[in-house]
């Protein structure tokens, strides 16, 4: 059975509640009162609920890194909703993600089901207690006032992750949106010294897309690629790659890219980068950090007196292994 849940300012009527742990779920669930998109004539700000979902937390060592994964399934939207996935990290240290797109309604649009994952590393800065709490971020882009059926999941996927040959984190957010993309353009992109003894080095990058315009559509293309130097014979990775549309009425993407490469003896120097290419239609963007959100239901921008905080989108990290 699905349980009902309604947000009124300032926070829910109902949300779970569990000790903490180092994994979380949430729901099937069905979200209501997600707010309508704004009317401008009658000077009406655009609104976006906030709903926290699941919280984790663990014991980490100064410098150590964890790897933080979470996804959200959105399904059953009565219009087209906005589907935000973010994760927020206090304590041992401080961290902030969120990717977004959008789910359709009916029962033949592709988007009618989406799954939208959030991960990072995150390193603490002292020992002691990390705290990860997942929330939903929605909004209709319709003038109903609308639901939407989500579940999710948030869990640590590793507490040790392995560094570079200093023992650094292997992460690179994007610090501010591209200008359209026209041609290609080459970002985010990472590269490092590794330490001797991993086998193998797993890259992930995800990156947020953000629409043409309200009356138009896209296509484009999203290719990771990693190679490895520094030894005899050093391995390239087999090139992740995805092609997306935007069509009308679509915000953005978010687009998850995940590749591994081998690493041969002495191969301990790499470099991964994301492509993004343009292929038809008007040209994208692809989104840095989103700044002013609300720290619960509130306006975009988020005036005083309410907190707000911002969010790192379009990232990429690696993890040795």
């Amino acid at each position: 059975m699905l349980a009902a849940v309604t947000v009124v300012a300032g926070g829910t009527a109902f949300e779970a509640q569990a000790a903490p742990a180092k994994s979380a779920s949430f729901g099937p669930t069905v979200i209501t009162d997600v707010p309508k998109a704004p009317d401008t004539t009658k000077g009406e700000k655009p609104m976006q609920k906030v709903v926290p979902i699941g919280t984790i937390s663990t014991e980490l060592q100064e410098g150590k890194t964890a790897y933080v994964y979470s996804t959200i399934d959105a399904s059953d939207a009565a219009d087209v909703n906005l589907i935000d996935n973010e994760v927020r990290c206090s304590g041992a240290s401080t961290a902030s993600v969120v990717m977004g797109e959008n789910v359709f309604p009916g029962s033949t649009s592709p988007l009618r089901k989406i799954t939208v994952v959030t991960r990072f590393l995150v390193t603490a800065r002292r020992s002691g207690t990390l705290t990860c709490t997942q929330y939903l971020r929605t909004a209709s882009t319709s003038p109903n006032v609308s639901r939407e059926t989500v579940r999710s999941e948030v869990r640590f996927a590793s507490e040790d992750v392995v560094g570079d040959v200093n023992g650094v984190a292997l992460q690179r957010s994007l610090k501010e949106g591209t200008p359209p993309v026209t041609t290609s353009v080459a970002t985010p992109v990472l590269s490092g010294k590794l330490p001797a003894g991993p086998k193998q080095l797993a890259v992930i990058a995800d990156v947020e897309f953000h629409r043409c315009g309200n009356e138009c559509t896209e296509r484009v293309r999203f290719a990771l690629t990693v190679t490895t130097s520094g030894g005899a014979n050093c391995a390239s990775a087999p090139v992740a790659q995805i092609e997306r549309t935007l069509q009308r009425g679509i915000n953005h993407v978010a687009v998850p890219l995940y590749t591994i490469v081998p690493l041969k003896p002495g191969c301990t120097d790499f470099q991964a980068k994301v492509t993004t290419t343009h292929l038809a239609g008007n040209p994208g963007t692809i989104g840095g950090p989103a700044s002013g959100l609300c720290d619960t239901t509130g306006p975009n921008g988020c005036p005083a007196p309410q907190k707000n905080h911002e969010s790192a989108m379009t990232h990429i990290f690696a993890v040795p292994s």
